[in-house]
């Protein structure tokens, strides 16, 4: 028994794709994997093993199918580790899927909403739109609303399941094979991507997230998320507010609206910074097809099965490298990526530094409309790849959707000026996560974490205290240290006990702070 044999439970499927990779002259990823065997013996001889065309790749990809496809799509989203003259193919790959007949969708609804009848007035036999994973209807409510419908294709998540486990077996053969591909931790990649896909098709979660930024997004003006009703959305079907609006590369209509266009630039970068830093889940597939602007002049956006979520640690992070770069603080800037990534055996960190350095000064000297914060950081993370530091997927996708934004905002504005934007937004947005309040909380758990130490440290203080009037006079220069340190542990213990025992007692909470500033000036005068 082979590794297929071994590893590959839909043999069938598996055949299918060596077929098609061997159809577009992929012969290259079929000989690194040693698969040209599973190629059918008339079809061995002339099959190349040179460099694939990105294009041919392109084809292959929307030939194997929506898991495929998205896959693809996932990979544009990466310049870190996928070259950009594939980039460029990928991103234009197409959901190629035929429409699927308007029966069976209307048959999935019925099944899926309970009271079909009551719940709609009217659906549209036509649907508005056809991708790889569901299409789109557009329909009337019972009580008058218009909304859209959006329908999952039928089978689609069993036949994801199948090509998912092949690929992971695939990537997992790939990295026993590559140390490159070991490094990149393609297999994790693949496994992630899954997950992404899983929940892509999960209806009620793109409902769940939906609802979330368009809660998160309530205070920023001119942003339009829409209603999602929830009670008649399934696993399988979404129902939502239908929006009007003029995509933002239709030029011609977009200055018949008489739109602020400057207003639009700001509200566009104050949203994506929001639900990057501030919120932590964010619009990952920002593309023209899922932002639109609608004659008040407002942002509407669609289609939220693809969200990046960032923790609190990370959002703060990717906040102070924007702040860095913006201060030209080269060191501090490796620091913070570096501290985020997985650094491979045998990492170059010296010649990223040297990157890293160049990279910030281009962005200084560079013309105001080149003038690109976002490009910048994906940039770096493109470079951290190539001497052997590799960030995580959510984080290059945030570079990425951030690069997408900015590119659809200038299109609206070509004159807009945003690195100050960004540079305003960061600061205020981490001037909030840096409250009195949040470093309580974080004093708070420590000290639970260390909760012996700060119990038992009284006494042992008192100890170190008894023993140090003990000591002969000759030691008394070394024993004024002792005595600095001890007040220096004193102040700081105690400043933390106050803050974390008296919250929200705001009196109480100040003393407990200037505790530790004054520990900190003693600090400060012994070094």
């Amino acid at each position: 028994m082979g590794f297929v044999e071994d590893n590959i439970r839909d043999l069938k499927r598996f055949d299918e794709i060596v077929r098609i990779l061997a159809d577009y002259q992929l012969g290259i990823i079929l000989d690194y994997l040693d698969l040209k065997h599973r190629v059918p013996y008339t079809k061995r001889f002339g099959l190349s093993d040179n460099e694939p065309e990105p294009e041919r790749l392109r084809q292959a990809l929307e030939d194997l199918g929506p898991t495929f496809i998205k896959f693809g799509q996932l990979m544009a989203q990466r310049p870190d580790i996928v070259p950009q003259r594939y980039v460029n193919q990928l991103e234009n790959l197409e959901d190629n899927v035929k429409e699927f007949e308007t029966q069976k969708a209307m048959d999935i609804i019925r099944d899926e909403v309970e009271d079909f009848e009551g719940v709609f007035d009217s659906i549209e036999k036509e649907p508005i739109g056809s991708a790889s994973i569901a299409q789109v209807y557009r329909a009337t409510l019972s009580s008058g609303e218009e909304v859209v419908v959006k329908v999952r294709r039928p089978d689609i998540k069993e036949k994801a399941e199948t090509d998912l486990d092949i690929m992971k077996a695939v990537s997992g053969r790939a990295e026993n094979l590559s140390k490159v591909l070991s490094n990149m931790r393609i297999h994790n990649l693949v496994q992630e991507f899954g997950e992404w896909f899983k929940d892509e098709m999960d209806f009620e979660k793109e409902a769940r997230n939906a609802k979330t930024i368009r809660r998160n997004m309530s205070d920023v003006d001119n942003v339009k998320v829409p209603k999602v009703y929830e009670q008649h959305s399934t696993e399988k079907v979404l129902v939502m507010e239908y929006v009007d609006g003029i995509k933002c590369t239709e030029d011609e209509k977009l200055k018949q609206l008489d739109v602020d266009v400057a207003e639009i630039t700001h509200t566009g970068i104050e949203m994506g910074l929001k639900q990057v830093i501030r919120d932590g889940m964010f619009h990952a597939d920002p593309h023209p097809s899922n932002f639109f602007i609608d004659e008040e002049g407002r942002i509407i956006l669609i289609d939220f099965g693809m969200v990046g979520k960032l923790t609190k640690k990370s959002r703060r992070r990717l906040g102070l490298l924007i702040l860095h770069i913006e201060n030209e603080d080269v060191e501090s800037a490796v620091d913070v990526i570096t501290d985020m990534s997985y650094v491979s055996e045998g990492a170059d960190l010296e010649k990223f530094k040297q990157d890293v350095e160049r990279i910030t000064l281009e962005l200084r000297n560079s013309r105001a409309k080149d003038n690109s914060l976002s490009r910048t950081i994906l940039e770096m993370a493109v470079k951290a790849s190539d001497r052997g530091v590799y960030l995580p997927m959510n984080l290059v996708l945030t570079g990425k959707a951030l690069v997408t934004l900015e590119g659809i905002l200038l299109t609206v504005n070509p004159e807009a000026r945003l690195t100050k934007e960004y540079r305003d937004q960061v600061e205020q947005v981490l001037k909030n996560q840096y409250s009195l309040k949040d470093i309580s909380k974080s004093l708070t758990i420590n000290l639970l974490q260390n909760k012996d130490l700060i119990t038992n440290a009284p006494s042992k203080i008192n100890k170190m205290l008894e023993t140090q009037s003990q000591e002969k006079t000759e030691v008394h220069v070394e024993t004024s240290d002792h005595h600095e340190d001890i007040l220096t542990a004193s102040l700081v213990l105690s400043g933390a006990f106050l803050i974390a025992q008296t919250l929200p007692a705001q009196p109480l909470k100040i003393v407990g702070t200037l505790f530790i500033l004054a520990a900190a000036i003693l600090f400060s005068k012994k070094i």
